[in-house]
């Protein structure tokens, strides 16, 4: 398990390479997360949240990064991936410390 979950990390990576895609992606899954947590609150805000996480996301992939989201083909990928990405990603800018795997 803890294999599969590297590969699909370090895959995640690989289709995120470009600086701007990967900080565009930062902030989508900001405001997904922001979105969990109105969802409880706020359904309207949700759906926002949401709309613009996926506004952002594709910005960055058919902008930047040219390639089609992960979304499309390996939705399940994208989504836990991508927010464990998020994670690990705040993890390294709060200690400066590399946490994602390398490839």
């Amino acid at each position: 398990m803890r294999e599969r979950i590297r590969k699909d990390l370090i895959h995640y990576q690989r289709v995120h390479e470009n600086k701007w895609n990967q900080i565009l992606h930062y902030f989508a899954f900001l405001f997904a997360f922001w979105g969990w947590i109105f969802l409880f609150i706020d359904i309207k805000i949700t759906i926002f949240l949401a709309i613009l996480h996926y506004l952002i996301s594709w910005i960055g992939h058919f902008y930047f990064e040219g390639n089609k989201p992960a979304a499309f083909k390996y939705p399940h990928i994208g989504f836990y991936a991508g927010f464990l990405w998020f994670f690990l990603k705040s993890i390294e800018l709060a200690t400066k410390r590399r946490v994602l795997p390398t490839y």
